[in-house]
């Protein structure tokens, strides 16, 4: 693959950016000198967090001084709870939380290590099992999660419980000591969505969170005089929301507005955001919230005049990433905002960052770029892939490989220019590893490389500055896209398994299930297609099975899990008994474009 005239394969200049040679780029001894320096100006405004009991809207607002004595509170009740620096923490909440944000400052101050909850989809197995393979101390929880935290403590003896909230009204002390916390050091652990039906734990270091910082800040072409706003939707267990809080923490003048979840008065606040902006306002959003906005307007429920909030929007940088971002996307993008989408691309495990689109790119050279991957062909055959921008070099480095099985003749072969293959990436970014699992640590990291993205992309080159572009095709994992976060096959298939079962008295003899992914009526999100099999003893289930399974599970089972066509079919497997899903896709595919054609 020839590569980007930007990057030139620059073995030396990489090195300067890997190890602990990035440290050399900040001018902080410690990260706990860079979140002093950022909160010196205690005056200046910091948090406006926004929640809604009830239906209603309310806002709570703190300058930097009163962040930063919540945090050095919650930092004394860790020293008190006995925990010390690289002691890992769980944090517990009902939905995004600014007590969250606070004990991650204390984390940081303290050395100890925050770790994720999934507060959308995690059940109390899941919690309890993400506690004990972090070999956490203590869990951080609140009100919204009070009983569940109660009933946790059964099973986690061990484990100490804080309420978050009780920090509140403490006095913060003036004689608290840190330890020395280095770049190196372990900073948070967060879990990804569960390629393998269960989560595994990234553990992010410090020098992660620099690497994104300086990342964000050539990506976003920002200064050192940049007044940066934050607004933040996306959830904080996700790396998302995690890498641009930490981000603004660490920059001193950042104001972040942080809403405690989705919900339509987003597009309200997202108004009020552009009043206060003073030079740059940045969101992060996934594709399905461009999708709740052309519904709101189709439907007139907007919260504001859309003519106040599309002035807001073009007012505002958005970031948009965790799925491809197709031509539908991009039109009401247009739309809302007049502006070209900044596209995004990473994973947890990158500490969210590895490439996107330039901003020095015009609008009009941008759309080329965008439709030169809707029409691409490859050895005459379709092969249409989504923009998603450029490497971040030195912080982030590409290649696109022919495969990744070290068993292969083409293994780490390089791929021509518009020829699909595995996407590669490495840089100082990266996650030391997966908590508690050394295995899948040393399968994802391959001479210098990590190889654990599985996304399949091409390369072009730009026509009008022979830059090498990237474009998304899709996952090689059974892996379903929905709201930006990934959810394995077996996971789902398993959940839905669970209420069959329960709904329907079946033994799990007497059936089999399986799920795909499949872009039918969205093009940037996959609809949970599942597949039964009904042994002959149970066939007579089958009709109400078929009335009421879909309604009736979207009303009981997690988000990811929700079905949106059901079919009765034998399912493929292979002679070991393992579903073949590109088959059972393909066979699902067929049954839709038949069931549209009979409608």
């Amino acid at each position: 693959m020839a590569q980007d005239s930007s990057s030139q394969n620059n073995e030396s200049l990489y090195s300067l950016t890997t190890g602990e040679s990035i440290n050399s780029l900040s001018p902080f001894a410690s990260p706990a000198d860079e979140y002093r320096a950022a909160f010196a100006d205690g005056d200046s405004p910091f948090l406006h967090y926004y929640t809604f009991p009830e239906g209603q809207v309310c806002l709570r607002s703190l300058t930097r001084r009163e962040f930063w004595g919540l945090a050095v509170a919650a930092a004394r009740c860790l020293y008190d709870l006995g925990l010390s620096k690289g002691h890992r923490i769980v944090h517990f909440f009902s939905g995004n939380s600014m007590y969250d944000l606070v004990f991650r400052l204390a984390g940081a101050l303290t050395g100890c290590v925050p770790v994720t909850i999934n507060w959308q989809a995690d059940d109390d197995d899941f919690v309890r099992y993400k506690a004990e393979v972090t070999e956490a101390r203590l869990v951080i929880y609140d009100r919204g999660f009070a009983a569940r935290a109660k009933e946790l403590r059964k099973h986690l003896p061990v484990v100490s419980f804080l309420e978050a909230e009780s920090i509140e009204g403490r006095t913060p002390p003036s004689d608290v000591s840190f330890p020395p916390v280095s770049y190196g050091d372990k900073k948070m652990v967060i879990f990804t969505s569960g390629t393998t039906g269960k989560p595994k734990g990234a553990s992010l270091s410090h020098r992660s969170y620099l690497a994104n910082r300086f990342t964000f800040e050539c990506f976003l072409n920002v200064s050192a005089d940049t007044r940066l706003d934050f607004l933040l939707v996306n959830p904080l267990h996700h790396t998302n929301s995690s890498a641009l809080s930490d981000w603004a923490m660490r920059r001193p003048g950042a104001v972040v507005t942080l809403l405690q979840r989705y919900t339509t008065a987003y597009w309200k606040i997202i108004v009020e955001a552009a009043h206060r902006k003073r030079d740059l306002l940045v969101t992060s959003i996934v594709s399905r919230h461009i999708d709740f906005l052309e519904s709101l307007a189709t439907a007139a429920e907007l919260p504001v005049p859309e003519a106040e909030l599309k002035a807001a929007l073009q007012e505002t940088d958005i970031l948009i990433g965790s799925a491809p971002v197709g031509p539908t996307t991009v039109k009401r993008l247009l739309k809302f905002t007049g502006r070209v989408p900044h596209v995004r691309f990473g994973s947890t495990e990158t500490c969210l960052q590895v490439l996107g689109i330039p901003l020095t790119m015009s609008q009009p050279d941008v759309l080329d770029a965008f439709e030169a991957g809707w029409s691409h062909r490859f050895q005459g055959e379709e092969a249409v892939g989504y923009y998603i921008g450029r490497e971040h070099f030195p912080f982030t480095q590409l290649k696109v490989v022919k495969t990744i099985d070290p068993g292969s003749s083409d293994y780490f072969r390089p791929c021509a220019e518009g020829e699909p293959g595995y996407l590669l990436t490495r840089g100082p970014n990266l996650m030391s590893g997966y908590v508690g699992d050394p295995e899948a640590t040393r399968e994802v990291f391959r001479e210098g490389w990590y190889t654990g993205l599985r996304d399949i992309v091409f390369t072009l080159r730009n026509k009008k500055d022979s830059q090498l572009d990237y474009y998304w095709m899709s996952r090689d994992s059974a892996l379903l896209v929905r709201g930006g976060a990934n959810y394995a096959y077996d996971q789902v298939a398993a959940e839905l398994s669970g209420f069959l079962m329960e709904r329907f008295q079946l033994k799990r003899e007497q059936f089999h299930l399986a799920v795909v992914g499949v872009r039918w009526g969205s093009e940037h999100e996959d609809s949970c297609c599942v597949t039964v099999e009904l042994e002959k003893d149970a066939r007579e289930a089958e009709p109400a099975i078929k009335e009421r399974f879909v309604a009736e599970a979207c009303a009981c089972v997690s988000k990811g899990a929700r079905p949106n066509f059901l079919r009765f079919a034998s399912i493929p497997r292979s002679f070991k008994g393992a579903v073949l899903y590109p088959q059972l896709k393909q066979e699902f595919v067929e049954y839709l474009k038949n069931a549209e054609k009979r409608t």
